[in-house]
C-alpha cells in the first residue's frame, strides 16, 4: 500500500469540555503529537439520533450502515438462551464489511484494540480478521479464565507478538487497567512495524462517569489516566502529513434522574420469570440500551403474548419521561425473538435489565445507588478528524455518514453502506 496511514481512536466518557481542556486548559500537553492533532483537527458534528451507545455507533462508523444493516443494534447483544449473560458482540455478528475488512482486502495491516465486534468465536464467519485484533471482551461464562478468554478471543498475531510473553511472565489481567494494556500494546505494535489503519477504544472514563457520576474522583483519576493513555496511542502512531486521525468522543453522558425496569412489568403478567432476584426465562422481555429499551417477544408467541406486553409496558409508560412506540423494522431482533415495541427515555433516563427492582427509582430517591449517568440521545458529538481528503470545514451527519466520509479519504470502497457521507453544515440544513 502507499496511500497514508490512518488512525480511528474512540473514547467513552469523552465530551466538548474535556477536549477543550485537553488542547488549551489544564490538561494541555504543550508539544506532544495529541497537542498538534488537536490543534489542526476540523470538527466533524454527528446529529443526535441513531444510535446513543458506543458499540452500535463505533460499528456504524466502521461500517457506514446504520444499525439496522450493522447487526449490532445495542450495547451489549441479547443471546435469548442466556438473556442474562455476558452478551459480547462478536465479529461474526457483524452483516456487512467494514474499514478493517476492506484494508486488509487490499492487503494492508490492519489492528483493533478493545474494538467492538472485532472478537473471534461467536457465530460462523469467514472473515479473515484483524491481523492485530486485541477485543478484551468480558465473556467468562464462555471461557474457563481471563487468560484463556484474551488468548481465544484476540488474533492469532496479537497472540503471539503481544500477548504469550505477558502470560509467560506471570502478567494477572484482572491487575492491569484495559486501557493501560491497550496503550502498552499500541507503542508495542507501532514499533515493531507499519499498521495501515488501527481502530482503538479506551473505556475506562466511559465506565467510571456512568457508574460514580462525571464529578467524582474516580472519574476525575479515570480522566486523567485516559488523557494519558490517548496522548501515549497519538504518540505511538506518530501522524504525518499523509495520514489520518479521527477522534471519536461517544454522545455525552447526564447524570441519571430516572431508572426505569420495565421487566418487572411483564414479570407480574408471567411474561417473564425469576430465579431468586434474577431473570431465568421470558416469554416478552425489554432489553436495555442506555435511555432506551427494545420489546422483545420469542417467535412463535401468541397474539395474546404481544398485546398482554405492549399492555404491561403501557403503565410504565405513563411517566411523563418515557413514550412508548411500536416498531415494524425488525432492529435488534434476534433469531428468536421480533422487536415489537421500542421505550424511548428522555435525557437522563436509564434502563435497567432487572425483573424484580421498582420499576421506576427516581434519581434523587436516597436509596438509588446507581449508575449516575447516561449517555445523552438528544444532544450532538463532535468527532475530530485530521488528514488529506477529510474534511476541512464544518460538516455534519450520522455515525455511518462519518465512516463513508472516512472511508473515501482512504479511498477504500465499503459495500454495505447506508450513508452518503458527512456533508457542509449549510446544505445539511437545508
Amino acid at each position: 500500500m502507499v496511500q497514508g496511514r490512518a488512525l480511528v481512536i474512540a473514547v467513552d466518557g469523552l465530551d466538548d469540555l474535556d477536549v477543550a481542556s485537553i488542547a488549551g486548559g489544564p490538561l494541555r500537553t504543550p508539544g506532544t503529537c495529541l497537542d498538534a492533532l488537536l490543534a489542526g483537527a476540523n470538527p466533524l458534528r454527528v446529529r443526535p439520533g441513531g444510535p446513543s451507545e458506543p458499540a452500535p455507533a463505533l460499528v456504524s462508523v466502521m461500517s457506514g450502515a446504520s444499525v439496522g444493516h450493522t447487526g449490532v443494534a445495542t450495547e451489549l447483544a441479547l443471546h435469548p438462551s442466556e438473556p442474562t449473560g455476558a452478551g459480547v458482540w462478536y465479529a461474526g455478528d457483524l452483516r456487512t464489511p467494514t474499514l478493517l475488512d476492506q484494508v486488509g482486502a487490499r492487503g494492508g495491516v490492519t489492528c483493533a484494540l478493545q474494538w467492538p465486534a472485532t472478537a473471534r468465536g461467536g457465530p460462523a464467519t469467514a472473515r479473515a480478521g484483524v491481523d492485530l485484533c486485541l477485543p478484551l471482551v468480558e465473556d467468562l461464562r464462555r471461557y474457563r479464565d481471563r487468560w484463556s478468554m484474551v488468548e481465544q478471543t484476540s488474533s492469532a498475531r496479537m497472540v503471539t507478538e503481544h500477548l504469550r510473553a505477558r502470560r509467560e511472565a506471570g502478567v494477572q489481567l484482572s491487575q492491569v487497567e484495559p486501557d493501560e494494556l491497550v496503550a502498552q500494546i499500541a507503542e508495542e505494535a507501532y514499533t515493531a512495524g507499519r499498521i495501515d489503519l488501527a481502530a482503538v477504544r479506551l473505556t475506562g472514563l466511559g465506565r467510571a462517569r456512568r457508574h460514580e457520576g462525571r464529578s467524582s474522583s474516580a472519574a476525575d483519576r479515570s480522566l486523567a489516566a485516559t488523557v494519558s493513555a490517548l496522548g501515549r496511542v497519538v504518540t505511538a502512531f506518530g501522524p504525518t502529513d499523509a495520514d489520518h486521525v479521527v477522534l471519536l468522543p461517544g454522545r455525552p453522558l447526564v447524570p441519571v434522574e430516572l431508572l426505569v425496569h420495565p421487566n418487572t412489568m411483564l414479570a407480574r403478567r408471567g411474561l417473564v420469570s425469576t430465579d431468586g432476584p434474577r431473570l431465568a426465562d421470558f416469554r416478552a422481555l425489554v432489553w436495555p440500551d442506555g435511555p432506551r429499551g427494545a420489546l422483545h417477544v420469542r417467535r412463535g408467541e401468541p397474539d395474546t403474548v404481544r398485546d398482554a406486553a405492549m399492555e404491561a409496558l403501557a403503565e410504565v409508560a405513563a411517566h411523563c419521561r418515557l413514550r412508548l412506540r411500536q416498531v415494524d423494522d425488525g432492529i435488534g431482533a434476534t433469531d428468536r425473538t421480533d422487536v415489537i415495541a421500542v421505550l424511548d427515555g428522555a435525557p437522563g433516563t436509564l434502563f435497567g435489565l432487572s425483573p424484580t427492582y421498582r420499576p421506576l427509582v427516581e434519581g434523587d430517591d436516597p436509596y438509588y445507588a446507581g449508575p449516575r449517568a447516561v449517555s445523552d440521545p438528544d444532544a450532538w458529538s463532535t468527532a475530530l478528524g485530521q488528514g488529506d481528503g477529510l474534511p476541512s470545514g464544518p460538516v455534519e451527519g450520522a455515525w455511518a455518514d462519518l465512516g463513508v466520509t472516512l472511508a473515501g479519504a482512504l479511498d477504500v470502497t465499503l459495500p454495505g453502506a447506508t450513508a452518503a457521507g458527512m456533508c457542509p453544515a449549510a446544505l445539511a440544513g437545508a
